[in-house]
């Protein structure tokens, strides 16, 4: 589903954050991405999103090249993924419902649709009765879920999560991972980008780190490599 061919990515500063990185992630794997701040994480997301290109390289995704892909073709690629952000990135001034309804709305869904679908995921994270309440009346564990419902409401082929516990305690971001392995569970790929390594360790899913812009290992089961200095 997603392939990373000899990719590499130099900033005007001259910083590589990425060098000649090779990766393939099967449709419906569950994958982390661990790495120490500035180990080329956010990079490599921001080439998925096609935020950003490539120096040299190639990032394709379901059998297309997106360098190939024509700026008016980008809003339709992104439709296919879900994302979330550490920091919620949810609209203060809409409710929660207004929220998650308003991924569909721009996607130009039916309203009957909309009105079918958006109840339906916010039970699915635990924020059916939350659906009338605005961002800043839920604690910080359920804006991240309302995130995680407005990332999952269109059914995304691909769930990209950044960092989606870093403010959490740790008995809210176990609800979070409950939430991501279930939708895995239910065919969405996910890659997830984190310095927890609680949860890493304590999931049986593929783990890949990045050093310098450098893959540096890729294991299994949820084996993280204490020798990857300044990791957390």
């Amino acid at each position: 589903m997603i392939q990373f061919k000899n990719v590499t990515k130099a900033y005007d500063n001259g910083i590589h954050a990425l060098q000649n990185v090779n990766l393939t992630v099967e449709k419906g794997e569950f994958l982390f991405i661990v790495g120490a701040s500035g180990a080329g994480k956010s990079t490599l997301i921001k080439l998925l999103l096609k935020e950003i290109e490539p120096t040299q390289g190639q990032v394709i995704v379901d059998g297309v090249d997106l360098s190939h892909l024509r700026r008016k073709e980008v809003p339709h690629y992104r439709r296919k993924l879900g994302v979330v952000f550490q920091d919620f990135r949810l609209l203060e001034d809409k409710t929660i419902y207004e929220n998650v309804a308003f991924a569909m709305e721009i996607t130009e869904v039916p309203r009957a649709g909309i009105q079918r679908r958006v109840p339906e995921v916010l039970n699915m994270v635990g924020l059916g009765r939350k659906a009338g309440d605005y961002p800043g009346q839920l604690s910080g564990g359920e804006q991240q879920r309302a995130a995680l419902a407005r990332a999952l409401v269109n059914r995304p082929a691909m769930l990209i999560a950044d960092e989606p516990t870093g403010n959490l305690d740790p008995e809210t971001a176990d609800e979070i991972m409950r939430i991501l392995v279930t939708v895995n569970q239910r065919g969405t790929t996910v890659l997830m980008a984190t310095h927890a390594k609680d949860i890493v360790n304590s999931m049986e899913k593929r783990v890949v780190t990045f050093q310098s812009g450098r893959i540096v290992s890729d294991k299994w089961k949820g084996e993280y490599f204490d020798e990857i200095k300044n990791m957390e």
